[in-house]
C-alpha cells in the first residue's frame, strides 16, 4: 500500500529529531511493574497459576528483553498461557482496569491452546499472517482479546528485532494511533494492521533504518515532546 507524503509526513514530525532517536537498548530496557496478587485474587479456578504469580513479593517487575528470553522457551499451553501473563503484566502494569481486563480472555476454555497456535504463526509467518491468526476468526481469535494487546503477545512471541527486519510484528494500540492522527483507536482490520506496517516500514526508511522499527513504536507511543515556552 503506498503511503501518502501527508502521513508520512506528520509521523516524522511526531518522531522529531532523528539524531535524538533512543538506542534500540533504551527500548528494550523498558519496564514495567505488577502487583502479582492482582492476578492471583482474579485468577479463573481450572487453570493452573503461573509459577511467577506464585513468588512471595508484593511487587514485580518485566521488561521488553525479558518478554523477549521468555518466548525463546514456549512450547507447551502452560508456556503460552505463564507467556500471556507476563506480557499483559508489562502492558497492565498498576493500572486494575488493565489487569481485569486481561483476565477476561482466559475465561474461554480454549484459550491456552489458542494462545499457543497463535505464538507459533507469530514465530513463523508474516506480521499481518500473525494478526490475521488474532483477529480474522483465526485458530488463535479469542473473545475478549483485542488488538492493543494482542499486537504485543505478536511483537514479543516474534522474538528481538533487528533494524533489517522492516515488517517484524509491532505494538499497535491507542495512544500509537493517535500519535500518528488517526481518527480510529482501535479494533484495527488486518488490512489496516498492514497498512500500519507500510508506514512503519516509511518511516524506517527515512528516519533511521539502522535502527529497529520498535524504536518508531516506542517513540510513537511516548508522543511529540512537550514544546517548551520561550525562554528568559
Amino acid at each position: 500500500m503506498t503511503v501518502s507524503p501527508a502521513s508520512l509526513s506528520a509521523a516524522l514530525a511526531v518522531l522529531g529529531n532523528p539524531e535524538q532517536a533512543v538506542p534500540a537498548e533504551t527500548v528494550w530496557a523498558q519496564t514495567s511493574v505488577f502487583y502479582p496478587h492482582w492476578w492471583r485474587k482474579r485468577w479463573p479456578q481450572h487453570l493452573a497459576l503461573p509459577e511467577f504469580l506464585k513468588r512471595p513479593e508484593a511487587q514485580l517487575s518485566v521488561s521488553r528483553k525479558r518478554l523477549f528470553e521468555l518466548a525463546d522457551g514456549i512450547e507447551t499451553e502452560a508456556d503460552a498461557l505463564s507467556f500471556y501473563v507476563a506480557v499483559c503484566a508489562w502492558g497492565a502494569g498498576t493500572y486494575a482496569q488493565q489487569v481485569a481486563r486481561s483476565m477476561k480472555p482466559l475465561v474461554q476454555p480454549d484459550a491456552p491452546a489458542k494462545l499457543l497456535e497463535g505464538f507459533k504463526v507469530a514465530a513463523t509467518s508474516t506480521a499481518t499472517e500473525s494478526y490475521a491468526a488474532f483477529h480474522d476468526a483465526g485458530p488463535a481469535k479469542i473473545k475478549g482479546l483485542g488488538p492493543a494487546f494482542f499486537s504485543k503477545l505478536m511483537y514479543f512471541a516474534a522474538g528481538q528485532p533487528s533494524p533489517l527486519a522492516t515488517r517484524h510484528p509491532l505494538i499497535l494500540d491507542k495512544r500509537v494511533a493517535q500519535a500518528l492522527g488517526w481518527k480510529k483507536t482501535a479494533d484495527w482490520s488486518t488490512s489496516e494492521y498492514s497498512a500500519y506496517l507500510d508506514l512503519i516500514e516509511a518511516l524506517h526508511q527515512q528516519w533511521r533504518p539502522d535502527l529497529p522499527t520498535d524504536v518508531i513504536e516506542y517513540t510513537l507511543f511516548q508522543g511529540p515532546a512537550a514544546a517548551l515556552p520561550p525562554s528568559i
